[in-house]
């Protein structure tokens, strides 16, 4: 049991650590979309997204040695294989126009990693909030990059960056359309039902959360109450001891054992 806490803790740490570098590997990626960057700044980011990938598959390693059913982890944790490509294969490729219309686009795959960094959330076992959080904001970059990439290349489309696929995602997420932005195509429009039932889904949740919650703190400072009530009486009737029958003594001693039966 002693040795149990240190584990734990040392797991915590291992899973904060990969889910903070994760984050930091995925905010790289959407720098290089997002923001105009020179060939050394590029560069240096693929060098830190590659001490990312290694590490990411040195823990896919330990985690399958130490897993009884071997093929069985590796075929649920499929999506991590994409997750631990570095981009510095995918700079490779931009040397040469068609190797990078054919591989370069591939570098979409390393967005599995919001899956993996959703998973590590869920181990680290953080609020409710917390978990609601991470899957609002997993399904809006999902949504985001897969409404860019059915939408971008279409000449009627309305969104023709990410900054219009985001703000679209965050709108449809809240449930709260302004309508400047919307899907044209049969994928685009896949993926918007996709986002708009996930945005019901995320919001039903919270709501009943935030409920329960409300109906918990209430039950609990009615029961505080009732605690409190049931002293009160008590020491009433031990004020009185002397007056009281052996009926009366008897519903005293019951309320002083319920009494410490609820503690």
């Amino acid at each position: 049991m002693k040795s149990s806490a240190p584990n734990q803790r040392r797991t915590l740490i291992k899973n904060v650590t990969i889910t903070v570098l994760t984050v930091a590997s995925i905010i790289i990626i959407f720098s290089e979309y997002l923001l105009p960057l020179d060939s050394s700044q590029i560069w240096t980011m693929y060098g830190f997204d590659l001490i990312v990938s290694i590490i990411l598959a040195a823990d896919f390693t330990s985690r399958l040695k130490s897993s009884d059913t071997k093929l069985k982890f590796i075929i649920t944790h499929w999506y991590e294989f994409p997750a631990m490509i570095p981009l510095v294969i995918y700079g490779l490729t931009d040397s040469s126009s068609v190797i990078q219309s054919t591989v370069g686009s591939m570098r979409y795959l390393a967005l599995f990693r919001l899956v993996r960094l959703y998973n590590l959330i869920l181990m680290i076992k953080g609020s409710e909030i917390i978990l609601l959080s991470a899957a609002a904001v997993v399904t809006i970059i999902f949504g985001a990059f897969g409404i860019y990439l059915a939408e971008s290349p279409n000449p009627d489309a309305s969104i023709h960056n990410l900054y219009d696929a985001f703000w679209w995602a965050v709108e449809t997420i809240t449930t709260v359309a302004y309508g400047e932005y919307y899907p044209v195509t049969f994928l685009g429009r896949i993926i918007a039902g996709v986002l708009m039932f996930a945005a019901i889904g995320i919001l039903w949740t919270v709501v009943a959360l935030i409920s329960s919650k409300l109906v918990e703190r209430r039950l609990k400072h009615a029961g505080t109450g009732i605690i409190q009530d049931t002293k009160d009486m008590i020491k009433e009737k031990i004020d009185s001891i002397e007056r009281l029958d052996s009926k009366e003594l008897e519903e005293l001693v019951r309320l002083i054992r319920t009494l410490n039966h609820s503690g």
